[in-house]
């Protein structure tokens, strides 16, 4: 996870259980929706596991992120137009 917060995994679950919840309670009001969307629990459980696949991914250990991308030398350099 190389440093990774949890706090990304916590809101797509929490958002996930959120969905299915309103689901749940869309489908207990009205019992006749229930294969229309009982479809959506499968679509909201492939979606949480995708991100939490994607969360858990290995990532190098030489992380691009650490470090400025930019050539330091560039900073240093002066402008030509000035003198």
């Amino acid at each position: 996870m190389y440093g990774r917060r949890p706090r990304q995994l916590l809101v797509v679950w929490g958002v996930s259980l959120l969905a299915a919840a309103l689901i749940y309670w869309l489908e207990i009001s009205a019992p006749v929706l229930h294969e229309l969307l009982f479809p959506f629990y499968w679509i909201i459980s492939a979606v949480a596991l995708y991100l939490t696949w994607r969360w858990f991914r290995s990532r190098s250990p030489k992380d691009r992120r650490i470090r400025d991308r930019r050539r330091s030398d560039r900073r240093d350099e002066k402008d030509p137009t000035s003198s």
